[in-house]
């Protein structure tokens, strides 16, 4: 904490040094000058703008025309607004503010103003607003605080998003002022647990806060949502396309109430606060039925609890959904309409493995045809396929499901995860028997699956007997095509790409920018990139003998396999993703 406050100082130096510098040069151009100096508008894009601003009499304002026609986005337009009034302008997050400092006006005098306090330093009080020429709410500000005030610019979303997150130190927590909740956003418990404890024990504000949480998560299409206690502070996230996003920062009061109450929804005991503990609950949500997997783990400064939001009501995509390629969507139908063999899908935690199987069932779905599942958790039920989880604390384990699955002769089997040796060995001889099996398991890549697969003791000739295929798989998250801007590769960026796929002119690449449809995140969505290993004889040979990784790696790449690079690289050059994303999912 110390360290940041630290931070804090001195880039409030930093930056107050650097505004009265700017102040001092800046030359005070029209906007659409500005924007156009900036790339962020082209001519004929600011006449047209111009045009409707004089039919409309003014009534509105350059900037708001420019962002309504998406033309340029909220955060272009006031940076260059910070410009033309030689102030800074600043991308702002709640990281960023210092929670003492934010709550020194009244709550309802930033929210109307667009006014933001970040940090104080030597009586300095550093101060984003949404208008940074309104000069007379700068000294009004300064009257009232009785504080010098250094001005950086930022948009009107940044700004209110940080106040969100820090809510005032209240007696009486009013959900109601984070965020207005949707018109249709009513929630209705399914299958409510009996309440064991005192509802009179637990603050009236924790059901709206516990009904907003899971609304608002809903709405912004998050998977979960992390309840964080910390030293004087609580912290909530979401997880939205995979990374996690700050979203609130409740009074740390309200943690042991909110904690008490969401383990009362699931059946959990409320009183036991020293083991973890799992449960669920079922919901709607503007008639979306849900299911929350509860996860409770004690920490330092108290449990810390993970929510896990499943659609009830979701289908699986179909496979042209999942981001293959042609190619490789041709290969992989072919694998799974085989009769019978061993097919892997790795992945890390969150890639998307089991998403993989439930596209693939519903791709072999018939009244002809058992499909079965073994799941250590069910997580989407899905019509006509008989789905089956196996009970760890009960000692009904992987193997001890999958031995009882075969006496009712399936015709294609998918297993959530391959754990042990036992697991893995079963697998591979019901595929010898004449089954299409379709294993997820943990592993960087497609070779390493067969390594590690050898590693858990499968006999290598076991498993060069049964494996068809490999497919590996990873998910980047697409940018938004609302706001992506188009910039030309670096001589670095060009390399790189050159290695896995020759260019030839010019290499368009996209960043991304955040915009009002995207949250700001610059992201929207998820996309597969994928590398699949078709064993061919020399293969089969080679896992049979028990080869090394290295050389299964060399074999799989004269083999044709297409790496997850390349496969992730063909996407940024369509425009689908950034670079950032690649190496962030890729080796």
């Amino acid at each position: 904490m110390r360290s940041q406050i630290y931070f804090l100082r001195f880039a409030s130096s930093a930056l107050l040094a650097f505004s009265i510098d700017l102040m001092k040069t800046a030359s005070r151009q029209p906007l659409g000058q500005l924007l156009i100096g900036r790339g962020f508008v082209r001519g004929p894009q600011l006449d047209l703008a111009l045009d409707e601003q004089r039919r409309s009499n003014h009534q509105k304002l350059l900037g708001e025309i420019l962002v309504d026609r998406q033309i340029c986005s909220q955060e272009q337009v006031a940076e260059a607004l910070a410009d033309a009034d030689g102030i800074p302008f600043a991308r702002i997050s709640p990281r960023l503010a210092d929670p003492q400092v934010v709550a020194i006006l009244p709550r309802d005098f930033l929210f109307t103003n667009g006014v933001l306090p970040l940090f104080l330093v030597e009586n300095t009080l550093t101060l984003a607003m949404a208008e940074p020429s309104n000069l007379f709410l700068a000294e009004q500000i300064e009257r009232r605080t009785g504080f010098a005030v250094q001005i950086v610019a930022a948009t009107i979303a940044e700004i209110r998003a940080t106040l969100e997150a820090y809510l005032p130190e209240e007696k009486t927590f009013v959900v109601d002022r984070i965020s207005t909740k949707p018109a249709d956003g009513s929630m209705k418990l399914i299958d409510a647990f009996p309440t064991p404890m005192n509802e009179s024990a637990i603050e009236p504000a924790i059901d709206k806060l516990v009904d907003y949480c899971i609304q608002n998560a809903v709405v912004e299409s998050a998977g979960e949502v992390h309840v964080e206690p910390g030293d004087e502070m609580l912290r909530i996230r979401y997880r939205i396309d995979g990374r996690l996003v700050e979203k609130l920062r409740p009074p740390a009061r309200l943690h042991a109430a909110l904690v008490a109450k969401i383990k009362q929804l699931a059946g959990l005991d409320a009183a036991q606060l020293r083991l973890p503990q799992e449960g669920q609950l079922r919901l709607a949500v503007s008639e979306r039925r849900l299911t929350i997997h509860i996860s409770t783990i004690p920490g330092r400064f108290g449990e810390k609890l993970v929510l896990r939001l499943s659609d009830d009501d979701r289908t699986p995509l179909k496979l042209e959904k999942l981001g293959f390629s042609y190619e490789m969507l041709k290969q992989w139908r072919r694998l799974i309409a085989l009769p019978s063999g061993l097919v892997i899908v790795a992945g890390p935690s969150g890639s998307g493995k089991r998403a993989t199987l439930y596209s693939a069932l519903q791709e072999r779905n018939s009244a002809e045809l058992n499909l079965c599942t073994v799941e250590d958790r069910v997580e989407q039920t899905l019509p006509g396929i008989n789905q089956f989880q196996v009970d760890l604390a009960g000692g009904f384990t992987f193997p001890a499901m999958l031995r009882a699955v075969l006496k009712q002769e399936p015709d294609m089997l998918a297993i959530s995860d391959l754990p042990d040796a036992q697991a893995a060995r079963a697998a591979a001889q019901a595929a010898l028997g004449g089954l299409l099996v379709l294993g997820a398991m943990y592993a960087s890549d497609a070779p390493a699956a067969l390594s590690r697969l050898i590693h858990l003791g499968v006999e290598p000739h076991l498993l060069g007997s049964a494996i068809s295929g490999v497919l590996a798989r990873r998910v980047v998250r697409k940018l938004c095509p609302h706001c992506r801007q188009a910039y030309e590769a670096s001589s670095v960026e060009r390399r790189q790409l050159e290695k896995l796929s020759p260019a030839a002119g010019p290499l368009t690449l996209y960043r991304a920018q955040g915009c009002d449809r995207c949250r700001g995140l610059g992201y929207a969505g998820r996309i597969g990139v994928h590398e699949l290993l078709v064993i061919d004889d020399a293969l089969r040979d080679g896992v049979s003998r028990g080869i090394s990784l290295a050389d299964l790696r060399t074999m799989a790449g004269a083999s044709g396999m297409k790496p997850l690079r390349a496969d992730a690289f063909e996407k940024a050059r369509a425009g689908l993703t950034t670079l950032d994303e690649v190496f962030r999912v890729t080796t």
